[in-house]
């Protein structure tokens, strides 16, 4: 098969959960030669779903690629997972082709899911067509699914395929050849075009020949103007040939339209430039190692070839994926082409590469959410504690909303990802590939420690039990500081009432006590002490002795001194279903202590976007909360804004809770 770009059709598959998305990839992979017989989630034999923890749960849980080269074109399907917390994994795909499919289930609704989907791909600069399925659905009417599509899509949604009929009765589909839908097609696919001469003909006769047809469609749907909407079944066939035959004649390709950019500039699809490549997808294989699976933009990468700044490494094996652990070896790819290799270290997510010693162009890259949902982790054993810091490395390289992020201030190991089932997954492949187990709780909270007053603080540190005993004496004052500005210690000592050689050692103890907390095991922030006098004894008193007096010194003023805790104030942005906003804003408000600073509308009004500051210690598990108040059809993303400080009611029972936790440990 040629390497003519022209010939490629890079395509993503996305879709909600149950829209029949993997299903419809198993068949099209039969049917253009990729396997040998229809794959099924349903008996464990897909050639996309092929991890355990995916055919367990019957739903795709990251991406995987197919190649194949039927009906004159080169093929790469990219299956993606449903589910929004696996979101990363859709991003990617969606990144690295020139068309997205977005999957419908004509027995359902379009969900807010498929239309966020839908959104980024527009976002990244990539077509969009979609398929229906289930049109033989119990609820399926294609008609109203169709009217749907385009109320909340939009008007750019045409059909260019029918079903005969909705429900038990579909037995055939038809490509629209006349009449409204196929005028609809036209006007779109002229919207787009850039040939004056034949848009002046087209007013004129108000129809485009097959030939014009086929040779703009490809640039319409490219640009946006248009979201061609097919039909099929994929478990009885019915439709797959059309659908096979409409894709390969009309889908972008490579050169349709530059989809990549790479310092500011676009990358053209160009067999015969530089060798520049990016990396869209990493896999850890407990055996075979690191596996990248990459684009190529442009010139050619062989098999052969040593990749990577400097003096590079050399590739380990290159090859197309065919489903799971199979593989066919090629000796080369060009520009415009999918392809995976082995064994190279240094590449990751989202980087691009080129042959050894050349500094590759950074390619812009698709932004992904951040993680919302932590868990403190603990090795179960002595084994696992020596093998855990490797196998989470190998996870987070495999997922960039997957983190591993040691707390210094709560001396935590916290894992990070989207979902209580985006880290289920991760633990059960720590445990499947790697033979690490772990025990999960919920992150302690990085509380914070001042005070709302001035006041001042002593301690005479006294003991002797025979020889030589231990004598130091501290006074100090301290006020609250300003913001940000942690623990200013200075030294106001006049007289020689503590030697010059022991101050420094009541500031280490006062820095050792603001590093642990006196309330709560949290860190002190915000305060100046000064030191101003205090008592020594020629013999007795020694560093440790005044360390000590500083420490207790400060921990006595600090009492004194209307002590508060602060809690982190987070800035989350929350985008629902409009139907569920009012329960989303009832809910931040009046149980979770929240502040909503704003509420706006998008994607046409069908989805609210609700902004507030809301405590963490309320929003730990608020993903589950969403979840079944919008029927996991909303999403959100949380940073760090501020601390504040904790009602009154509140501290005392924080207070309590870890000091409980403090003595039991």
């Amino acid at each position: 098969m040629s390497s003519d770009p022209r010939s490629l059709r890079n395509l993503a598959f996305v879709g909600h959960p149950s829209s029949g998305k993997t299903t419809l990839l198993d068949a099209l992979a039969q049917r253009l030669g990729a396997s040998d017989r229809k794959g099924s989630v349903g008996d464990k034999t897909s050639i996309f779903d092929t991890e355990p923890e995916e055919q367990e749960k019957q739903h795709t849980l990251q991406l995987a690629a197919v190649h194949a080269e039927a009906e004159g074109c080169t093929w790469n399907l990219i299956d993606t997972p449903g589910y929004p917390e696996f979101g990363a994994d859709a991003m990617s795909g969606m990144w690295a082709v020139e068309t997205v499919v977005g999957v419908v289930n004509c027995a359902g609704a379009v969900s807010f899911n498929l239309r966020q989907k839908l959104e980024q791909a527009a976002a990244l600069g990539r077509g969009r067509i979609l398929i229906v399925t289930h049109v033989d659905g119990e609820n399926a009417d294609f008609d109203q699914l169709i009217g749907a599509l385009r109320s909340s899509v939009g008007e750019i949604c045409v059909p260019v395929m029918l079903p005969d009929q909705s429900g038990s009765g579909f037995s055939s589909v038809s490509l629209v050849t006349d009449g409204d839908w196929r005028k609809r097609l036209f006007d779109r696919v002229m919207d787009a075009c850039e040939d004056e001469e034949v848009v002046m003909e087209y007013l004129e006769s108000e129809k485009l020949s097959d030939d014009q047809l086929k040779a703009h469609l490809p640039n319409a749907i490219a640009t946006g103007a248009v979201i061609p909407v097919l039909v099929c079944n994929p478990d009885s066939g019915v439709g797959i040939d059309e659908v096979v035959s409409w894709l390969a004649a009309f889908t972008p390709n490579p050169t349709t339209k530059v989809a990549f950019q790479g310092g500011g500039e676009d990358v053209p699809c160009d067999a015969s430039g530089d060798f520049l490549g990016v990396v869209f997808n990493v896999k850890s294989d407990p055996h075979v190692g690191k596996i990248c699976l990459a684009r190529v933009l442009s010139g050619t990468l062989n098999a052969s070839d040593v990749i990577g700044e400097a003096k590079g490494e050399k590739i380990g094996g290159l090859f197309h994926a065919l489903g799971g652990k199979n593989r066919e070896s090629v000796d080369s790819v060009s520009a415009g082409e999918i392809a995976a290799f082995s064994k190279v270290e240094h590449i990751g997510w989202g980087q691009s590469f080129t042959l050894a010693g050349s500094d590759p162009a950074e390619i812009t890259r698709p932004q992904l959410q951040t993680p919302t949902v932590a868990l403190a982790v603990r090795p179960k054993s002595r084994s696992d504690e020596q093998k855990i810091g490797q196998a989470l490395g190998k996870l987070t390289a495999e997922d960039p909303t997957f983190l591993v992020t040691p707390d210094p201030t709560t001396h935590e190991l916290v894992i990070s990802g989207m979902s209580d089932l985006h880290l289920q997954v991760v633990e059960a492949r720590l445990k499947r590939r790697y033979g690490v187990e772990i025990e999960t709780s919920l992150p302690r909270i990085a509380y914070r420690e001042t005070i709302t007053k001035a006041a001042d603080g002593h301690h005479r540190h006294k003991k002797q039990s025979g020889g030589r005993g231990q004598f130091g004496e501290c006074y100090i004052r301290m006020k609250p500081g300003e913001e940000d500005s942690g623990v200013v210690f200075s030294d106001k000592v006049v007289g020689g009432s503590i030697p010059r050689n022991l101050i420094p050692a009541v500031e280490k103890g006062i820095r050792e006590l603001v590093n642990q907390g006196i309330l709560t095991h949290s860190e002190v922030v915000d305060i100046e002490v000064e030191l101003y006098d205090g008592k020594f004894h020629a013999v007795d008193s020694d560093e440790a002795s005044f360390k000590k007096a500083g420490s207790f010194a400060f921990k006595d003023g600090f009492g004194k001194a209307s002590p508060v805790l602060l809690e982190p104030i987070m800035n989350i942005e929350i985008q629902v279903p409009s139907d569920d906003a009012g329960t989303i804003f009832s809910d931040i408000t009046s149980q979770r202590r929240g502040t909503v600073r704003d509420q706006t509308s998008a994607s046409g009004g069908a989805v609210t976007v609700i902004t507030a500051h809301v405590p963490l210690a309320t929003l730990q598990t608020y993903h589950r909360d969403l979840k079944s108040q919008t029927a996991g059809e909303g999403m959100y993303s949380v940073k760090l804004d501020h601390y504040a400080r904790v009602p009154g009611g509140e501290q005392a029972r924080i207070i309590k809770e870890l000091g409980k936790k403090a003595e039991e440990e």
